[in-house]
C-alpha cells in the first residue's frame, strides 16, 4: 500500500501562571484497527519561545513585575509516537525516526509534542510555540492475521493412507475484497513412520503455472505421525485471482497422509477462498493431475 502521513501541529500562546501546569502537550491520533504498520519517518520543526518574569528580578522587582520579563530563551518541543496495540499494550517510540521499523495488530497511533513552559521559580511566563510534527508510515495490512483451514466448510468423507512424496494442492480463488498477504502454511495429518524427508510449502499461480511463494523447507524425521508441521510462508495472493496451494514432501518412501474426499467447488468457513478443486504431481512442480483428496492444510494471511 501507499505512504501516508500523518501530521500535527501548534501555533500556541499565552501566559503561564502557578498553579498552571509547567507543560504543554498536544497531540493527534488515527486509528488502525489492528494493522500490521511499517514507520519510516518521524520529525519535528519549529520553536518554542520563552518569556519568565522572576519574582525577585532587580530589574523587574517590584515596580515591573507585572509587565515585564526578564530575558526571551528559545527551546524544541519533543515529539514521540505513542503506539496502542490490539491486546492493550502501549510503546513509545522518540523522534527522530532514522530506520523504519514494523510493527503488528497496531490499535491506534497517537502522534504527540510537549515542551515546558515554565517552573517553580518563575511567576509568571510568556510563552509562544509554532511547531510541527510528522510521522510517514505504510499500512501493510489492514487488520489481524486469519487463519483459513482450506478443508473447512466441504461435505465430503476422510481418507487414509494416501501416498505423500509428491506434490499435492488444492486449486483456489481468492474471495476476499482485497489482496491478501501470507504469512504461513500448516499441514495437517502428515504420516512418516520410517527415515526422513524435507517438506516444502508450495504456491502456484493457476493461469501461469509460476511460483509466486517464498519460503524455507523444513527436515522431518520420523517418526512423526499427524504432527502438523508449520512453515512461513512470502506470497502475495491477488483478489479475484486463483491459485494452488499445496505442500511438496520427497525422500521417504515410509510416508503417507490423511486427506479429505470433497465435493467441489466449496468456500472455506473464513470465506476468503473459493476450495475448486485437488491436484498433485510426481515432481516439485506446478500440480495438473487431477485428484479427488483434498489435503489438509491452513493457511494464515492478512489483508494488504
Amino acid at each position: 500500500m501507499a505512504k501516508e502521513w500523518f501530521n500535527h501541529s501548534v501555533d500556541v500562546e499565552g501566559w503561564w501562571q502557578p498553579g498552571q501546569p509547567e507543560f504543554f502537550r498536544s497531540s493527534n491520533t488515527i486509528s488502525l484497527g489492528g494493522a500490521t504498520v511499517r514507520i519510516y519517518e518521524t520529525a519535528v520543526s519549529g520553536d518554542v519561545v520563552l518569556a519568565p518574569v522572576f519574582p525577585y528580578c532587580w530589574w523587574c522587582w517590584p515596580w515591573r513585575a507585572r509587565t515585564a520579563r526578564c530575558f526571551s530563551s528559545y527551546g524544541s518541543a519533543e515529539v514521540y509516537l505513542h503506539m496502542f496495540f490490539s491486546d492493550g499494550q502501549s510503546e513509545y517510540l522518540p523522534a527522530p525516526l532514522g530506520t523504519p521499523i514494523e510493527l503488528s495488530d497496531v490499535g491506534r497511533l497517537e502522534l504527540a509534542l510537549q515542551f515546558l513552559i515554565a517552573n517553580a521559580a518563575a511567576a509568571r511566563v510568556s510563552y509562544r510555540a509554532l511547531v510541527n510534527a510528522h510521522c510517514v508510515y505504510e499500512r501493510l495490512s489492514t487488520g489481524v492475521p486469519i487463519d483459513s483451514n482450506l478443508t473447512s466448510g466441504a461435505t465430503g468423507t476422510s481418507i487414509s493412507g494416501q501416498s505423500y512424496n509428491e506434490t499435492r494442492a488444492v486449486d483456489v480463488t481468492v474471495l476476499s475484497p482485497s489482496d491478501l498477504a501470507v504469512e504461513q502454511m500448516v499441514l495437517d495429518g502428515y504420516l512418516l513412520y520410517g527415515g526422513a524427508t524435507v517438506v516444502g510449502a508450495r504456491i502456484y499461480d493457476s493461469s501461469t503455472q509460476a511460483l509466486v511463494s517464498t519460503a524455507s523447507d523444513v527436515n522431518v524425521s520420523a517418526p512423526s505421525i499427524s504432527i502438523p508441521i508449520t512453515i512461513p510462508v512470502s506470497a502475495t495472493l491477488v483478489s479475484g485471482h486463483s491459485y494452488r496451494i499445496g505442500f511438496r514432501a520427497f525422500g521417504s518412501n515410509s510416508s503417507d497422509g490423511d486427506f479429505f474426499l470433497a465435493t467441489f467447488p466449496y468456500t472455506e468457513s473464513t470465506g476468503l477462498f473459493q476450495i475448486n478443486s485437488a491436484w498433485d504431481d510426481a515432481a516439485d512442480a506446478f500440480p495438473q493431475i487431477p485428484n479427488l483428496a483434498a489435503p489438509r492444510l491452513t493457511i494464515r494471511t492478512h489483508s494488504i
